[in-house]
């Protein structure tokens, strides 16, 4: 196949360190063109737009019929007086440029997979007028996330951009999302077809770079002191829920003192929780190591005793850092209610806490901390979990089947 893939609004995928978005884009491209696939990424970043054959050449482009006449006219005037008298917002002409663009340079393609933003109806206009089936990946809720930022429109705008939003998902062949919450989310909120919707999981590329023999699940039992480590990987957003987390740390070292939590990532948020840190009194028991790339921070989850997943106030519970702890052999504490994540059996490859709850943290942090065979039974059975499901080559191959099956219907 030739695929042609998409993102209007992109991620920063040409060079590290990578966030999780750009390291899925880059690991799916990556294993699609090892299927024997070419894959062409055209996408938005900085205000210009950016194609790569190879993720290693990065080109900018210009949509010839946009960026020249008469339509640069209009397009001039009509953001001028937009801004003069704040009017509503409704993308046309970035997503018109993004099409132009796709007819432009990726006309020959056979499909078109599209990594969803919000507002963005380029991929589709582009896709329907080339008659190019177009699948879209739903990696969350867009709304939910801005709201999680507190960054949501409202009025008027608002109502533009989810009418927006709805008609893209329901223009698409296929949508493919990442977790059956997403899945579940999407249908009903935004008005996807069911038959339409599939889920393909994350990845992780710890498999690869950590052999078993690495992990501290599948060594003997060390019994030297030490200072048991728990281990954060992600972002600093308030649905994370790092305040939670510092809040039950709080009441866990009133149980056991020798316990370490090792936050890994940055971001918007990171100020308030340094903050809340020296407020408790926690920095000898709490280290910031800032945004790492995977071979940086494998190592790390490898030697740790439990990953956490404290997500508050967010719809979803499967991230990529439950992947990652899984491949990393570690027995795994995680939001989750109603099922979920699905990617987790509680007692048996994690520990599933209610939402947001700081005492319930708190209380499966110091029960597995004081269980090491548990601990240990867990953290080995999520690692065999991941070799057998959360490889990216596996995800990459669930993509490749949902692409082939529509070229055939």
């Amino acid at each position: 196949m030739k695929i042609g893939y998409l993102m209007q609004k992109g991620e920063e995928i040409r060079k590290p360190p990578y966030n999780g978005p750009a390291n899925h884009v880059r690991q799916i491209v990556r294993e699609l063109e090892r299927l024997g696939h070419t894959v062409r990424i055209l996408f938005r970043i900085e205000g210009a737009l950016w194609l790569s054959e190879d993720l290693q050449r990065f080109r900018t482009i210009q949509a010839q019929q946009m960026d020249r006449g008469a339509l640069r006219l209009i397009e001039r005037v009509v953001r001028r007086t937009q801004a003069t008298f704040r009017l509503p917002y409704f993308a046309y002409f970035d997503s018109l440029r993004f099409a132009l663009a796709c007819r432009q340079e990726l006309s020959d393609c056979d499909i078109f997979l599209e990594r969803m933003s919000w507002m963005m109806s380029g991929g589709v206009w582009a896709a329907r007028n080339l008659g190019i089936p177009l699948v879209l990946e739903y990696n969350g809720d867009p709304l939910a996330d801005l709201e999680a930022k507190g960054i949501e429109p409202q009025g008027l705008q608002r109502r533009i951009a989810v009418r927006s939003m709805k008609a893209v998902i329901r223009s698409a062949d296929r949508v493919i999302a990442t977790g059956e919450g997403w899945r579940n989310n999407c249908i009903q909120k935004w008005g996807a077809q069911p038959d339409r919707v599939v889920v393909v999981e994350n990845g992780t590329e710890l498999i690869r770079i950590l052999s078993r023999s690495q992990l501290r699940s599948f060594q003997p039992e060390d019994q030297s002191p030490r200072r048991r480590a728990l281990v954060y990987l992600g972002g600093f957003y308030a649905w994370h829920g790092i305040n939670v987390l510092l809040d039950a740390l709080v009441e866990v070292i009133q149980h056991m003192s020798d316990v370490e939590l090792l936050l890994v990532g940055s971001g918007a948020g990171e100020n308030e929780a340094r903050a809340l840190v020296a407020a408790n009194g926690l920095q000898d028991h709490v280290r910031f190591l800032g945004q790492m790339s995977a071979d940086q921070f494998a190592p790390i989850l490898a030697q740790a005793d439990l990953g956490l997943s404290p997500y508050c106030g967010w719809p979803e519970y499967s991230g990529l850092k439950i992947f990652d702890y899984k491949a990393a052999g570690l027995a795994i504490i995680a939001s989750g209610e109603n099922g979920h994540p699905t990617t987790l059996k509680h007692g048996h490859t994690g520990w599933i806490v209610p939402p947001c709850d700081r005492e319930a943290l708190a209380e499966g942090i110091c029960y597995l901390l004081s269980n090491s065979d548990l601990r240990r039974q867990m953290g080995q059975q999520a690692r065999i979990e991941a070799e057998e499901m959360h490889s990216w080559e596996h995800s990459a191959r669930r993509i490749e089947e949902v692409l082939l099956n529509l070229l055939r219907s």
